[in-house]
């Protein structure tokens, strides 16, 4: 069951100004347990409690698009324009891996608010009490984000083991979500650059329906682990976001604040 807004050209502008902000962006496929050899199409979602607006197909935007499985990896390719951005086959029976990855992008405040709003709600408070005080005549701040999305799909209904994909931050199910019976709790590890990150803010979004979204804020333990509650017949969302000094590098030349932004969807 998906639980998207699709929207039309007209309305882009919206969509650009969402993607900013602290607004989370996920995997949403067209099935979470599909039997082998159908299509699967998956949809690019940007939004806020696990609401959002499905994005299109844009190849200059995508470092990385490809779906794992027990055969291998396999990229996924659409035409600009298309949505759902992506769609391919389901192989053979087991767990396969959605993985998506953005380019870099790039974000101007000029609003203290707006941006000591996302460092608070993100967990960095520190870095929010810097701007404590911060005037809004001539503010400015430039922020790069990339996002690093998976999404577990159980092909025939059949889990397995998640596995780190080696991405800059990444969150990995470090036990089987769709294993029978549905087991009580599900742990998850934060990543970064293959390293735990204890510590780290994580929120979980439980879609009961499209009416009831719950969340929950944790934080890794000192092995950079959360255990996360499961119930059945839910569709779980896993967000957490690094928010650091770019490295010194041309390409981050002006640039104040970097945010790598890690997303995890599966349904039980």
């Amino acid at each position: 069951m998906q639980i998207i807004a699709y929207v039309f050209v007209a309305v882009l502008t919206a969509l650009s100004s969402l993607s900013s902000y602290a607004h989370e962006f996920w995997i949403e496929p067209s099935e979470f347990q599909p039997k082998p050899g159908v299509e699967v199409t998956t949809d690019l979602v940007i939004g806020t409690h696990f609401l959002g607006l499905s994005v299109v197909y844009t190849p200059g935007d995508i470092a990385a698009f490809a779906v794992f499985d027990a055969a291998g990896e396999h990229s996924i390719k659409g035409r600009y324009g298309d949505r759902p951005a992506g769609r391919f086959t389901a192989g053979p029976a087991g767990l396969s891996i959605v993985y998506h990855q953005t380019q870099p992008l790039y974000l101007d405040y000029d609003q203290p608010e707006k941006f000591t709003g996302f460092a608070t709600k993100k967990g960095f408070l520190d870095i929010a009490a810097a701007y404590d005080g911060a005037s809004a005549d001539n503010f400015v701040l430039r922020e790069t984000y990339r996002r690093f999305a998976k999404s577990l799909i159980a092909v025939d209904g059949v889990g397995g083991p998640d596995r780190v994909l080696g991405a800059e931050v990444e969150l990995v199910a470090l036990t089987n979500p769709y294993a029978t019976p549905t087991p009580d709790t599900l742990d998850v590890a934060v990543y970064q650059q293959g390293v735990p990150r204890s510590g780290a803010l994580v929120t979980v979004y439980v879609r009961h329906n499209p009416r009831k979204i719950d969340h929950i804020v944790m934080q890794t333990d000192a092995a950079g682990q959360v255990t996360i509650p499961l119930q059945p017949g839910r569709q779980y969302l896993v967000d957490s976001v690094v928010l650091q000094r770019p490295a010194d590098a041309p390409d981050t030349a002006g640039i104040d604040w970097e945010s790598l932004w890690a997303s995890l969807t599966f349904a039980v």
